[in-house]
């Protein structure tokens, strides 16, 4: 096998293995489905639901990218702007800290409060989780900025901000991405729980509703849908970031 295919291969056999024995345990022991449906179960009401989960799975999908879009933005700019000024860094860094210290589900209900019920609550839930990582891995990756180049700078009397274009920002690309792989699933975790709270729509209001009607098989085929709308928000993050590696000439 090769070391390409292998990071989808040994997954994608896996899964399929574990789905199969799944599959066998609730034949063998015919468990209700209310229960355990079998994963032909919710392949079938997939099937059947598919324009009812579509319908639901747009606004999720809208509203985790655009929260994502934001956290980028506020995560990215902030970490900038306290990397120009040591005096920013030292008021404004400790305070960002205790504040991602308090559970995320804690401020839910203020957000609902603030903004109001909809998607505004829910867009303000995914970027407000999906920030810290993101600024955490950029604060990182330009205080990793080799010393000798940054001094080379000066000494070339190049600008501050001409140093962070040329050196800095250059040099925090792998610790972004990290970080930005991190906040994407985080901003779909941040919209899941803003849907579960307060919302007429989505797949978390999908769910919610499925298991006041004890629909299982409906639940597990919209977590389904959920775990292909995060892989692949995921995937575009990764191929993101193999795009700017090419560019740089890695």
């Amino acid at each position: 096998m090769s070391d390409r295919l292998r990071p989808f291969v040994l997954p994608a056999t896996f899964g399929a293995a574990l789905i199969l024995l799944w599959q066998a345990l609730v034949v063998i022991f015919g468990y209700p489905k209310v229960i355990l449906p079998a994963p032909s179960d919710i392949w079938a009401v997939l099937l059947d639901e598919l324009p009812t989960i579509w319908q639901q799975t747009v606004p999720t999908v809208r509203d985790t990218l655009a929260g994502f879009a934001i956290a980028t933005v506020f995560g990215v700019g902030l970490a900038a702007l306290l990397s120009f000024s040591r005096l920013l860094r030292d008021a404004i860094y400790p305070l960002v800290i205790v504040i991602q210290l308090v559970p995320k589900i804690a401020w839910t209900p203020l957000f609902i409060v603030w903004v109001g019920i909809g998607w505004q609550s829910r867009l303000t839930v995914a970027a407000f989780i999906a920030f810290f990582p993101i600024f955490i891995a950029m604060m990182a990756g330009l205080e990793s900025t080799d010393r000798s180049l940054v001094r080379l700078c000066r000494g070339l009397t190049a600008s501050p901000w001409r140093t962070f274009w040329l050196v800095r920002l250059p040099a925090s690309v792998p610790y972004l991405f990290a970080g930005l792989k991190i906040a994407i699933t985080l901003a779909v975790i941040g919209v899941i729980v803003a849907e579960f709270i307060s919302s007429s729509e989505g797949l978390g209001f999908l769910i919610l509703k499925a298991a006041a009607l004890l629909r299982t098989d409906l639940i597990l085929a919209a977590i389904a849908v959920l775990c292909v709308v995060g892989l692949v928000c995921y995937g575009a993050v990764h191929a993101g970031e193999l795009a700017v590696r090419r560019w740089q000439g890695e």
